[in-house]
């Protein structure tokens, strides 16, 4: 997988590839400790952005929802 490389997402159709991106999990408030948490010790998977062609919308996606177009 590389940046400018088309593929289908979900059932949302074809998307171009941008760039590599780290997407951060949700984590609540009361989860963290008193001295909070460096980005750094966030827990995140490498995803990538993407461009939806049929509707233009810029979004982070998760590896494994991507599929090589047949």
């Amino acid at each position: 997988m590389k940046p400018g490389d088309v593929f289908n997402w979900l059932d949302q159709g074809p998307v171009i590839l941008l760039k590599r991106v780290q997407i951060y999990d949700p984590i609540r408030a009361t989860d963290l400790d008193e001295e909070g948490m460096m980005y750094e010790d966030w827990p995140s998977e490498p995803g990538w952005l993407i461009k939806i062609l049929l509707t233009g919308e810029y979004l982070e996606v998760h590896d494994e929802t991507l599929r090589e177009i047949e």
